[in-house]
């Protein structure tokens, strides 16, 4: 099916040179590489002394695909598909409302690389056995805007291949730009790989989703931004994930807003490059590692995790490959610090971690909020820990049950953590 919708063009926005002003700048390396990150800090105690606080990675100033028009059309642009059992393709930008059901078929997007499509799903439920239920092949961006008051629904078969290496396996796979938004409800089921993905950036604005997936629930390659909706994902790999590690400002994560209830078979959250936290509420139920990137920042919101590893994890992603996946890494590597960096100055954070509650394989920097953390206290493992230096000032710090109110402390006997040279985190992926 065609459209004569007049497209909406627009470039693909990149990474903006400044950001806020007095606000972190970011210069994220490309994987295995340390990050560099400079701004206005103040000088505090470490377990090394005084020294100047180095903040995380900064994401709130980084352009993505998402533009304010993405979300207004005219009714009147509105094409209707109702599915009746084929697979219908789509090779026009346009507006397209669209349901009915499919038992064994696609939603195929193969438009111009310059157009941008709108699939509005209004009772939309997608099955196919020989690929993902939807298929963006091209586009510039796609955004699936679920109605108001409608369910929908997406899955995959098991076992199939995806012949084109520019679109990923999934449920609902994209070689585009991908944006869900809505106030409807969406079941995406993946049973080879993925739930969602996308091989550029993925932006979620709202949306009540469901995801289950035998591979990664979420991913955007290029990069992952959730700023509203209720998302319940269910993974046998990472929950939310990008892994972009060749672009220098692709690669992350970030959440400033909405429900998220995770159940990870791998981790929960995890970023080639960083990971920021701004709002919204994340409960990371299961996962091996609750969040891991090169660089960490969380500065508000609820962050509940537990983890079988490491609550927080902070390395780079060579670091992260020495390490034998429990917190121990090569003896040579046991010192070094390779320039990650876990920070938190706001929200309320909570770990439970059969490992290190924190870890960064570079400096950590506690200057407000709240964390509470339960973890191996065995000699070995620890509630903070960390290769480079660590501060704290401004953070309520509970660590197994004891009020913690400096760096110090965290060094000293049974409390563990500070530069005891532990590596945690298990392998990147």
């Amino acid at each position: 099916m065609t459209s004569t919708a007049t497209p909406r063009r627009r470039s693909l926005r990149r990474l903006s040179a400044a950001l806020a002003a007095g606000a972190a700048t970011l210069a994220l390396a490309a994987c295995g590489a340390a990050t560099a990150v400079t701004g206005t800090t103040d000088s505090t105690t470490s377990t090394t002394g005084t020294t100047t606080a180095t903040a995380a990675a900064d994401l709130t100033g980084l352009d993505t695909h998402v533009d304010e028009d993405d979300l207004t059309w005219d009714a009147a642009e509105e094409q209707t598909i109702e599915l009746t059992g084929e697979s219908v393709t789509i090779t026009e930008g346009g507006v397209y409302r669209v349901s009915g059901t499919l038992t064994d078929g696609q939603l195929i997007i193969a438009a111009g690389d310059d157009e941008t499509v709108t699939i509005i799903l209004d009772g939309a439920f997608i099955t196919s056995s020989t690929g993902p239920g939807i298929a963006v092949t091209s586009a510039d961006e796609v955004t699936l805007y679920l109605e108001k008051g409608s369910s929908n629904s997406v899955a995959d078969g098991s076992g199939y291949e995806v012949t084109d290496d520019s679109t990923p396996v999934a449920a609902i796979a994209s070689a585009s730009d991908l944006t869900i938004a809505g106030p409807g409800a969406l079941t995406v089921t993946g049973s080879t790989n993925d739930g969602i993905s996308s091989s550029d950036g993925l932006a979620i604005l709202s949306a009540d989703l469901t995801v289950t997936a035998v591979d990664d629930a979420v991913r955007g390659k290029d990069y992952v931004t959730i700023s509203g909706g209720s998302l319940d994902l269910t993974s046998g790999g990472d929950a939310v994930k990008s892994d972009n590690a060749e672009d220098a400002d692709r690669g992350w994560v970030l959440i400033t807003a909405g429900t998220l209830t995770i159940d990870a078979g791998d981790d929960g959250i995890d970023a080639e490059q960083a990971v920021e936290i701004l709002d919204g509420a994340v409960t990371i139920a299961q996962s091996v590692e609750g969040v891991e990137a090169q660089d960490i920042l969380i500065s508000g919101g609820t962050l509940d995790i537990t983890a079988s590893d490491d609550g927080l994890n902070a390395t780079a992603a060579d670091s992260a490959d020495s390490t034998d996946g429990n917190g121990a890494g090569a003896d040579q590597s046991r010192e070094a610090d390779d320039g990650s960096s876990l920070s938190i100055t706001g929200g309320t954070v909570t770990v439970d971690a059969d490992f290190d509650g924190l870890d960064s394989n570079g400096s950590i920097s506690l200057t407000g909020g709240e964390v509470t953390i339960t973890s191996a206290d065995n000699g070995g493992d620890s509630a903070v820990d960390a290769n480079g230096d660590v501060t704290l000032d401004g953070t309520t710090l509970t660590a197994n049950g004891t009020e913690v109110t400096s760096a110090e402390e965290l060094s000293a006997g049974g409390m563990g953590g500070g530069m005891r040279g532990g590596m945690g985190g298990g392998p990147r992926g």
